[in-house]
């Protein structure tokens, strides 16, 4: 499809490049914040100036070929979005924790004009490797009542994806637990999505627009009183990014892109495109999270209140529309509705990722269970199969991480701890195993004098015929 408007991102631009800027990736990725995690920093001590990165992949990922929407969950998608997030956040102040000179160490490392050099040199062919598929999703030339229809769907599509996962998650006796990994991915970012906003607003990215006319993701639904309250009853109490470990590559993404929108002026109307996609999102998070804790709200909020906000939200992203048109062209107002659709097609992804990372952590042991009769048929039918094997030292941690292919972890020898969520602590001690699938968020850590384990290299088919058993009715139960 030929499109007479630019893409937001293309990585053609970059074409050929791609190992002058990993070489540049390495050197900001060797900066004392960015190492990879020891034992005691699963959950960082409020620290906002160390973000592990593991360093050592940027050893093998060539960034050669940009992410697409079918590897989002995927390690070149997780390392460039830390990556970018890290970058960004370089401009917000933080102060040391303390006067402890080891805090005042941490704090003036994080800022050195070296690594900040890196990073904006970095930031155009990340964003772009990030990014380049969500830069032409349409030719931004429908009308501007079938643009503003995306809002609603976005909130429609949200309004389902939870419906689902809430009762997913409560048949699987995993509200508290899976409710702590929404809050890391959605909460504990907030903050770094609306200072994108803010600093959009406060250098006039929104000035082309009506005062009544432009997007927020502030507001009262969902309340921060109630998200507040819903984080501390899953534990979720620390500061940003405390628990930087956890969060999946689409929450960052999701992030990111405002952050990048936000850094350009002449993607100003995308911004804004984006910016309205996001908030459909939050309301519809908002309606869930009220629904699902109704026992943390102290004042329901009337059922009429939730279709007017929804209708308010098109009617204004409509508004706005018109208003770019009129002023600016169908130039402004093609790339405003390019940025609603990558916030929109983001959001889906966002959600398929989230869904599948709770699907996996709800059913820890099923998936114990899908490793035992994978190594089964494995002895039986591929004793040869391509496996990785492990030796590590006490107390070796693996910064989380994902696979691009669905693997086992099975213990030969010695004793592991294995996480996926915040909490978890999974023990596996000799002849323990469990299916870890493409893309699942990860880490561990060694607990014995040396661990030794091997991860085999499972096929798709053999996987999904197991977890299609996930989605079976349980029988019923015979009278007696």
């Amino acid at each position: 499809m030929t499109h007479r408007h630019p893409a937001l991102f293309d990585f053609g631009d970059f074409s050929g490049r791609s190992e002058e800027y990993v070489a540049l990736i390495r050197q900001f990725a060797a900066a004392q914040a960015f190492r990879s995690a020891t034992v005691d920093e699963l959950v960082l001590d409020d620290d906002y100036h160390r973000r592990p990165l593991r360093p050592e992949d940027f050893d093998f990922l060539k960034f050669m070929k940009p992410v697409r929407s079918d590897n989002v969950s995927r390690l070149p998608s997780l390392a460039s979005n830390r990556t970018l997030l890290s970058i960004y956040e370089l401009d917000v102040a933080r102060m040391p924790r303390s006067a402890d000179p080891a805090d005042w160490q941490r704090f003036t490392e994080f800022y050195r004009d070296d690594v900040k050099t890196l990073g904006a040199q970095l930031s155009p062919f990340l964003e772009a490797y990030a990014f380049s598929y969500l830069g032409n999703l349409t030719a931004g030339d429908e009308g501007v009542d079938a643009a503003a229809e995306r809002l609603l769907r976005i909130f429609d599509d949200e309004t389902a994806f939870w419906d689902q996962t809430f009762a997913r998650l409560m048949r699987n006796d995993y509200l508290e637990e899976g409710l702590r990994f929404i809050m890391v991915q959605r909460w504990a970012l907030a903050p770094s999505r609306r200072r994108a906003v803010a600093q959009a607003l406060a250098s006039g990215f929104f000035d082309g627009l009506p005062v009544d006319a432009r997007p927020t993701i502030e507001g009262d639904l969902p309340d921060d009183e109630l998200l507040k309250r819903i984080a501390g009853s899953c534990g979720v109490t620390r500061q940003q990014h405390a628990y930087w470990q956890f969060y999946l590559p689409t929450s960052m993404a999701k992030t990111n892109l405002l952050y990048a929108l936000a850094r350009r002026p002449d993607r100003a109307f995308a911004l804004a495109g984006a910016v309205f996609a996001a908030e459909a999102e939050w309301l519809a998070f908002g309606v869930a999270l009220e629904r699902a804790c109704a026992h943390l709200q102290p004042a329901h909020r009337r059922a009429g209140d939730v279709e007017s906000r929804k209708h308010e939200l098109v009617g204004r992203f409509a508004n706005a529309l018109r208003a770019i048109g009129e002023r600016f062209g169908d130039a402004a107002l093609a790339q405003c509705v390019k940025g609603a659709a990558a916030g929109e097609h983001l959001a889906e992804r966002g959600r398929w990722d989230l869904g599948e990372q709770l699907k996996w952590l709800s059913a820890i042991p099923r998936f114990c269970d899908f490793a035992r009769r994978i190594s089964a048929r494995i002895d039986v039918e591929c004793p040869d199969i391509d496996r990785e094997t492990f030796v590590e030292p006490h107390e070796m941690c693996s910064t989380t991480h994902v696979h691009n292919d669905h693997r086992l972890v099975t213990i030969q020898e010695g004793e592991m701890l294995f996480w996926g969520n915040l909490g978890m602590q999974l023990q596996m001690n000799e002849g323990d195993m469990v299916l870890i699938p493409d893309g699942r968020l990860h880490g561990s850590t060694v607990m014995s004098g040396v661990c030794t384990y091997h991860q085999p290299i499972i096929p798709d088919d053999w996987v999904q015929a197991l977890v299609l058993e996930l989605e079976a009715p349980k029988p019923a139960r015979v009278a007696a």
